[in-house]
């Protein structure tokens, strides 16, 4: 009999690549919406629930007769802290409430962040799963405080906690939003000569659908992502290649620049309800004098999985 896995996030750009691989693993794949299916998929191994958040109860109907659930629903921007604590502090604290009450639940998989974990100070010490963390944003508190929730499972459901960089691949709106300006031919360069992680989202999605038949994973917190690590200008230069459009002119933008454009932005964003691209908690990430990186050398030596190189992968993308 297929075992049944619950996905928070199923309809997103990492959630919908992730059902089709559970799929084809061989799983029954339940999607949690917030909203009530106007029809259900025409793979009968697929259904979408509705459920509530900040509803246990809801939450666990949703759970019965599940051995899995990957844990993928956040909120990456919001207008204040209370927008990020009840999206991704609460809402998983209730996800962790009901796993304790849904009998036969086997697993937990938590997608999290490197922003939970915090920034590095020097490029040649990348963030590993051992340090401390230290976030700075709104984001990464609440994504942190996920974590500690998750790790407060009952022994029966086992937990693993996978913390990614910079996800990118086709049809990603951030890398979208970016795309959008590399072709107008002007990208502000925010991040001065900090250093980045990446993973292509093809490459994530495998290892968190490896993570249950891959020894060694319980009660462990993970890196994922590409060995290398690049500066944001060479980041956007090789986008525009991949693109076929020249580099863009990239200025460095002042930290009143980005305050300013962070507000417009997000007063925009409340005008017509649409997700800004810039907040003024990214732009805490963006000015940090330090370097966003992270070592996934741990899950590497364990899975064996090879990465997608950054040009490989903007051109699987673009």
């Amino acid at each position: 009999m297929k075992k049944t896995v619950l996905v928070t996030g199923g309809n997103g750009f990492i959630g919908k690549r992730l059902t089709e691989a559970l799929l084809n693993a061989g799983y029954k794949v339940r999607i949690v919406s917030r909203r009530a299916p106007k029809r259900q998929p025409a793979n009968p191994d697929v259904c979408v629930v509705q459920a509530d958040y900040q509803d246990e109860a809801s939450l666990q109907k949703a759970m019965e007769g599940c051995q899995m659930v990957y844990h993928l629903a956040a909120a990456i921007f919001g207008f204040k802290y209370a927008d990020f604590e009840k999206a991704n502090a609460r809402a998983t604290q209730n996800m962790v409430d009901a796993a304790n009450h849904t009998p036969g639940l086997e697993r937990f998989v938590y997608v999290s962040s490197l922003a939970a974990s915090g920034y590095a100070s020097d490029a040649a010490r990348p963030r590993t799963e051992e340090d401390t963390p230290r976030p700075i944003s709104d984001y990464g508190i609440t994504k942190l405080a996920g974590e500690k929730a998750v790790q407060k499972l009952k022994p029966s459901a086992k937990w693993t906690i996978v913390r990614p960089p910079i996800v990118y691949g086709k049809n990603d709106s951030g890398v979208s939003k970016i795309a959008a300006w590399v072709r107008r031919g002007l990208m502000v360069n925010t991040s001065g000569k900090g250093m980045f992680s990446f993973v292509h989202v093809d490459d994530l999605v495998r290892a968190l659908a490896s993570i249950p038949a891959t020894v060694g994973t319980e009660g462990q917190i993970f890196f994922v992502c590409e060995e290398k690590d690049y500066p944001w200008p060479e980041f956007i230069e090789k986008m525009a290649r991949a693109m076929g459009v020249k580099k863009p002119f990239m200025p460095n933008a002042p930290l009143w620049m980005l305050r300013l454009a962070a507000g417009i932005y997000s007063l925009a964003a409340r005008l017509t309800g649409a997700q800004p691209a810039l907040n003024y908690d990214k732009v805490k990430e963006a000015v940090i004098d330090g370097h966003w990186v992270c070592s996934g050398e741990k899950w590497r030596k364990l899975s064996g999985q090879k990465f997608t190189p950054l040009d490989e992968g903007l051109k699987k993308s673009f």
